[in-house]
């Protein structure tokens, strides 16, 4: 469906927000019996919950129509819920702990979830992240190459630099710290460029556009695919009316659903406040908290279209910011390859896939994963100080629908004496 109208007036929208109950406003189809009328433009009135008439003042039912522009349009009242923002809610652990202090299990088992809050170098968009100071989000996209050249992946602002509170520089980790990522060692990028959401706790709410941050990063240090998705980002482009669109989160993993309205306005509950946020996209639920960051699009036979960055929802909707609103503010983004990755005479990358602490001749075995089948990688161990003696090779692998996990063996050759030792990843493009 193709929108005639391009915003909700803003002295309609406070006439409609003037109402008991009433959390934002949109363009779209009007429902009828639970279907969208494609051919019916409609100006949305979204309320927290939907109340008979009979059980309404007169004044305070919404007006079947409104008038813009010289123009009448029919309007349509569709539950949203209480809005928030969508980062894990829950409360954090009070010491996150690396994996050498769960008991220094033989053997790190894969999770039967193929767990996204696990730390994953190169990490593919679609796992846990976040700023120190909060729970945890996600990594929103593949890696991403700004105006001025640097590489950067996208989430929000409230993901990554807690709300505006954090500081330019500031490190990022991967997974996020409910998830048990701790600095230095989970620290996968530094914050780059963020926006402040201003927010009140009492109305009139402050208008924000986006909820946005670039975390530039290593080219080891992110993968260019966005789990389950097996599509590559090709580019940025407009979500659609009544199109299917998809997205990979920390919390949720893939899911999808429609578009249902665009050019809206809400007022979205923060950690420190209400903010009005506007010009959104609208789709039907299909996130949930720790899923803040995540990049919403269609999938074509060309690849991966992105068109919103989720940032908040409830139980019946899920909101995203436009990608052309996300430029606006931090410029223009490309999508980059893995090729692009590595110059033309060197097809290899390379990086630490993780640390390991042994006692005197311990063997562990971890798991790294997934990567995809299109590569062959290489692990090597590197000892941390001079004179540890390791011996790191692959003792298995295996194979699942979001790529190859390697399992890796790694022994402490020496009987009298404990070792660290980083082992590394060597990846054959």
């Amino acid at each position: 469906m193709e929108l005639e109208l391009t915003e909700v007036p803003k002295e309609t929208r406070e006439e409609f927000e003037s109402y008991p109950n009433v959390t934002g406003t949109g363009i779209g189809p009007k429902q009828r019996a639970g279907q969208p009328d494609e051919e019916t433009e409609s100006v949305i009135v979204f309320v927290t919950k939907k109340v008979s008439e009979a059980d309404l003042g007169e004044d305070e039912i919404i007006p079947s129509e409104i008038e813009i522009d010289g123009k009448t349009y029919e309007t349509d009242v569709q539950e949203s819920g209480e809005v928030r923002a969508l980062e894990l809610e829950l409360t954090a652990p009070e010491a996150p702990m690396n994996l050498e202090q769960r008991g220094r299990a033989e053997i790190q088992e894969i999770p039967e979830s193929l767990s996204r809050t696990r730390r994953w170098r190169p990490a593919p968009a679609g796992v846990s992240c976040g700023h120190p100071d909060i729970t945890a989000g996600t990594l929103g996209t593949q890696p991403l190459r700004t105006q001025d050249d640097r590489l950067v992946f996208l989430t929000n602002s409230h993901v990554a630099a807690n709300s505006g509170q954090a500081n330019r520089g500031d490190t990022v980790l991967q997974p996020g710290p409910y998830d048990g990522g701790s600095a230095p060692d989970d620290a996968i990028g530094s914050l780059l460029s963020f926006n402040a959401i201003d927010a009140s706790t009492s109305a009139p709410y402050p208008e924000n556009k986006t909820d946005s941050a670039l975390v530039e990063v290593k080219p080891d240090h992110l993968q260019t695919d966005i789990w389950e998705l097996h599509e590559d980002l090709r580019e940025f482009t407009d979500a659609q009316i009544g199109a299917v669109h998809v997205k990979s989160g920390r919390t949720t993993g893939v899911t999808r659903a429609k578009c249902t309205a665009r050019h809206a306005s809400f007022n979205v509950q923060y950690s420190h406040g209400v903010a009005k946020m506007v010009d959104l996209d609208v789709f039907n639920a299909m996130a949930a908290g720790g899923d803040s960051g995540s990049l919403i699009g269609m999938e074509q036979e060309d690849g991966f279209y992105g068109t919103s960055l989720l940032f908040a929802g409830s139980s019946s909707i899920t909101l995203g910011v436009p990608m052309d609103t996300v430029q606006a503010e931090h410029g223009r983004l490309t999508p980059v390859s893995s090729q692009d990755l590595v110059d033309a005479d060197d097809m290899r990358v390379t990086g630490t896939a993780f640390r390991v602490s042994l006692d005197p001749s311990q063997v562990i075995h971890r798991w790294s994963g997934p990567w995809d089948d299109r590569y062959a990688v290489d692990f090597v161990g590197h000892p941390v100080n001079s004179g540890d003696w390791v011996d790191v090779r692959v003792a298995s692998t295996y194979r699942t629908a979001s790529g190859i996990y390697y399992q890796i063996r790694a022994e402490n050759k020496w009987s009298s004496r404990s070792a660290d030792c980083d082992v590394n990843y060597s990846v054959t493009r």
